[in-house]
């Protein structure tokens, strides 16, 4: 299903997706129509307005636009033209209506991970988004839309947890693709289950995101003096993207976890003073920096390594991170000759990954 054992994060190849080529069209005539539209979109919202009772304003709009442009234009010859692309980019923006801000609506849902219910109870609202992507597939723009289409469909029932609810507990039926697993299940499940099973076998796409990999960067504090050296840690990742906050279907945030983390500082004005650190459960929010669990040992202050506590707490967006840190060292004998307070930085990424995605 597309995917090593073994991989650089930023360059798998089952993580790139294809491009939207009517997303990114320069044709004027299309783009114009675009700008009207979310002109004619934005003024639907009024303070009095819920944002589920905005949604349905909006909806009402693309419906009504999405039927005029498949009744009165040949949006189905084999020749492009801007109305097939006006289609495409409506059925798109109904798609992402639907699953961002409708959510669900009289117990048909359509987005679990930001919907209040437990669980889709039936999967009406999935094949429904499915069957947007199809229309979009039916007017054959280039093959490149239609993979992208189903690459972004993939994506649509892992973050909205439609994947994870036809069988919370047993994904065989897709590791082995073999739909009969789900015999006894309802029709409407089966249905989104062949769905996203066949667009997994017409892609090398991985829908799939978090993973377990090795990161590798470089570390530095600043106290009475400066200390550079390098890290290196065992992560558990949620996005490949370390500058994505959070996923817009799902809203689940970007953690990085470091299951077990270490580094090597040197004193600038005396490389023979080194500090080793260990840490456990390092956590990286979007944001946040939070490393209380990290111990180590001075080196260079006596004829063996001094073990001191160093807790951190601070910011980090992306590879980046800046933190307080207060620095205890349990020998009293030598605690006058090594930094108390601490600025705290680094860059890291898990640059080897380990396991497939999940």
């Amino acid at each position: 299903y597309g995917q090593k054992y073994l991989g650089i994060p930023f360059l798998d190849k089952c993580k790139k997706s294809v491009k939207c080529e009517p997303c990114e069209t320069k044709n004027p005539e299309v783009l114009s129509y675009i700008d009207s539209l979310d002109k004619v979109l934005n003024a639907t919202f009024l303070s009095k307005d819920s944002l589920k009772a905005s949604a349905k304003k909006k909806l009402a709009i693309l419906n009504r636009e999405i039927s005029t442009y498949k009744g009165y234009y040949d949006v189905y010859s084999e020749k492009i033209s801007p109305e097939k692309e006006i289609l495409a980019r409506l059925l798109l923006g109904k798609i992402n209506l639907m699953v961002e801000e409708l959510i669900d609506e009289k117990g048909i849902v359509y987005n679990l991970a930001l919907s209040e219910y437990e669980s889709y109870g039936s999967f009406e609202g999935v094949n429904e988004v499915n069957s947007l992507f199809d229309e979009i597939i039916a007017l054959n723009i280039s093959e490149s839309t239609n993979q992208y289409c189903r690459e972004l469909r993939l994506k649509y029932m892992v973050e909205s947890y439609a994947f994870s609810d036809i069988n919370p507990e047993d994904y065989s039926w897709f590791y082995d693709k073999k739909i009969k697993k789900l015999k006894n299940f309802p029709e409407d499940k089966i249905v989104a289950a062949e769905t996203f099973i066949n667009d997994s076998k017409s892609t090398s796409f991985v829908p799939f995101n978090s993973f377990t990999g090795l990161g590798l960067g470089i570390a530095g504090a600043f106290g009475r003096n400066w200390w550079f050296g390098y890290e290196i840690s065992s992560d558990m990742v949620e996005y490949v993207n370390p500058f994505r906050l959070w996923h817009p279907i799902s809203q689940q945030p970007h953690y990085r976890i470091s299951l077990f983390s270490s580094s090597l500082l040197f004193n600038t004005n005396d490389p023979n003073q080194q500090d080793l650190t260990f840490g456990i459960v390092h956590f990286k929010h979007p944001l946040i920096n939070v490393n209380l669990a990290q111990f180590g040992l001075h080196y260079g202050l006596a004829s063996k390594g001094k073990w001191f506590y160093r807790p951190e707490l601070g910011l980090s967006y992306g590879i980046f991170r800046a933190s307080y840190s207060y620095n205890l060292t349990f020998d009293k004998s030598v605690r006058n000759q090594t930094e108390k307070h601490l600025f705290t930085f680094g860059i890291s990424y898990p640059l080897i990954r380990f396991g497939d995605y999940n």
